[in-house]
């Protein structure tokens, strides 16, 4: 088959699932807390090296060992970009806000032990214990985390405070803040929601960062730069799509020059 053909599919499927990211970001640009993400790409060629590492399978191939043709590109991964939000003003003591870097640990009950996440999402809501205190959980039904991992627990009879360190003011509690020295190996749970798999970073508490009470991060979606990121991708996609049918067409012309 004509390489053109291989290159140019390969970056449809490319545009395409650059596409599929800008329209995520679009999507998010009101969720609270959201995190951009941006597409990169990496040529084939790159990972056509070295991909058989037996070389008693290369026995009779005329190029070098380990050695692959390798045409377009692929869509290398998506990265996370954690610039800050700007903070928006609730008056709501049950909204917080992380200023600076981290996440919140948040946690889910699994059976008998506790499924810890994170997630930027600062809006909490009450639900009530029956033992006359209440947990700050949000709206995936995750529970809001301190610092020794246990459920932020309020008396019913008492208003929620907290300070810029996370302690709360009712109690010995402090909320906890961590960060990742590789945040780009977070996987998305969905809803804003992450989960650490332990695999290429660790986990650390973070010191630096402070708590808004009564406000909330807005995503860091700048909608101009993601409508105009759109713009030109579909460009790219078009213009691939046309090289396609150019392609095809000069096949069609080889294989009617032979059949003569």
């Amino acid at each position: 088959m004509n390489s053109s053909l291989y290159i140019a599919t390969s970056g449809l499927n490319s545009y395409q699932k650059k596409l599929d990211t800008i329209a995520d970001n679009i999507a998010n640009a009101d969720t609270v807390g959201f995190k951009r993400r941006e597409a990169s790409f990496e040529e084939n060629l790159a990972i056509s090296i070295e991909n058989q590492k037996a070389a008693n399978r290369e026995i009779g191939r005329k190029t070098p060992n380990g050695i692959r043709v390798g045409y377009g590109v692929h869509l290398n991964g998506t990265q996370m970009i954690l610039d800050q939000g700007i903070p928006k003003a609730t008056n709501n003591p049950l909204d917080l806000m992380i200023s600076g870097q981290g996440f919140f640990q948040v946690g889910k009950q699994q059976g008998n032990h506790t499924e810890i996440s994170y997630t930027r999402n600062g809006q909490f809501q009450k639900s009530p214990m029956g033992n006359g205190t209440y947990r700050l959980v949000n709206a995936e039904g995750y529970f809001l985390l301190d610092k020794n991992n246990q459920p932020v627990e309020v008396a019913n009879n008492s208003d929620f405070s907290v300070n810029e360190a996370g302690v709360i003011r009712t109690s010995s509690q402090q909320i906890a803040i961590v960060d990742f020295s590789n945040p780009q190996k977070l996987v998305n749970e969905g809803g804003n929601i992450f989960r650490f798999t332990g695999a290429g970073g660790e986990i650390r508490a973070n010191t630096t960062s402070t708590i808004q009470q009564g406000s909330t991060e807005s995503s860091n979606v700048d909608l101009s730069k993601e409508v105009t990121d759109m713009m030109t991708t579909q460009r790219g996609f078009q213009f691939n799509s046309r090289s396609i049918t150019y392609a095809d067409q000069m096949m069609g012309i080889s294989n009617g020059i032979i059949r003569s």
